[in-house]
């Protein structure tokens, strides 16, 4: 390509040009091939369909026959859109109205060429589309580099929350592939308001900075860690059943209780309570659920007097079920 472009790219790009209107449009697909484009020609949505499984192109001219809401055009169009690598849709229109309803109908395009476009006027907006689509992309690999810098929560060393919740969503579909058990842990310092209004916020750090420490003795390397949220934590145990999933919140809790933080003038026992639930790979739910029921088996463990276990069975909302505690 021309304008510089050349060099950012590293293949010929692919310019499907869907002409389901069939206009004439020989010079522009002439044009382009000139131009340095790989050009594929599709004069049916049979065909269009045909070309972008076959090669996904980094550019689409689209001369549509029919645009509306469900049509499959537009299906075809969305379907080749990926959040981190979107493909450019220049679109051919007959006149302004029909951009306006292209706009109206959420069209995923770029940009736009009224009919007849010349040629050299369509080898400029591919040209900008592909520089666009290159800017997006690097757009994406920085952010990615950003978030790869906030996956560790700066205060305890541990798990972000917001690389947790990615992690959550991966180890639930994992689960419902093998359909293998899969339990999470929601954990509270007890009064941690109290230690922070009674003491300097460093201690309060330093508390959690403890807490983090025993989570990290007391998981497998398979196991995941997170600060989720001010005072809660959180562990993902993969691959690990109700009954497991307790003794392991058993043995956290125990290590805690027996911890004595203390920092200058300030010297507090800590203690936590846990909310356990587990899914078993095969029943029906979701990753929020999974979090509500810990949620709501923590609010019942904090009921029950705090310091305590309890695994999640559908008494704390209303069933006829019991939980599982430890004091």
């Amino acid at each position: 390509m021309s304008g510089g472009s050349e060099s950012l790219l590293p293949v010929t790009p692919v310019v499907l040009v869907m002409n389901h209107n069939r206009d004439p449009l020989d010079e522009l697909t002439t044009a382009l091939a000139r131009h340095g484009c790989e050009v594929h020609l599709g004069d049916s949505l049979v065909q269009s369909h045909r070309l972008a499984g076959a090669a996904r192109p980094d550019v689409v001219l689209l001369n549509p026959l029919v645009l509306c809401d469900g049509g499959v055009e537009l299906d075809l169009l969305e379907r080749l859109q990926r959040d981190d690598d979107p493909v450019p849709v220049i679109l051919l229109v007959d006149d302004l109205q029909a951009l306006a309803e292209a706009r109206d109908l959420k069209v995923p395009f770029r940009d736009f060429v009224l009919k007849p476009g010349s040629p050299a006027e369509v080898v400029h907006r591919v040209e900008l589309a592909l520089q666009t689509r290159l800017r997006i992309r690097g757009l994406q690999s920085r952010a990615r580099q950003l978030e790869s810098q906030v996956s560790v929560d700066f205060k305890t060393g541990l798990t972000s929350e917001l690389y947790m919740k990615r992690i959550l969503g991966l180890e639930w579909k994992r689960a419902q592939r093998h359909q293998n058990p899969l339990s999470f842990l929601l954990i509270d310092v007890d009064n941690f308001k109290g230690v922070n209004d009674t003491t300097e916020y460093a201690f309060g750090d330093e508390v959690l900075r403890k807490v983090a420490d025993a989570l990290k003795a007391n998981v497998r390397e398979t196991d995941f860690a997170a600060r989720f949220g001010g005072d809660e934590f959180c562990v993902l145990l993969p691959q690990t059943s109700p009954a497991e999933a307790v003794q392991t919140a058993m043995r956290i809790r125990q290590r805690i209780s027996g911890m004595n933080v203390q920092s200058g003038s300030y010297q507090r026992q800590v203690t936590v309570s846990i909310g356990v639930d587990s899914y078993d790979g095969r029943a029906t739910g979701s990753v929020d659920q999974l979090r509500r029921n810990a949620n709501r088996a923590l609010q019942e463990a904090k009921r029950r007097g705090k310091n305590q276990v309890w695994l999640y069975s559908g008494a704390e909302s209303g069933g006829a079920r019991g939980g599982a505690a430890e004091a």
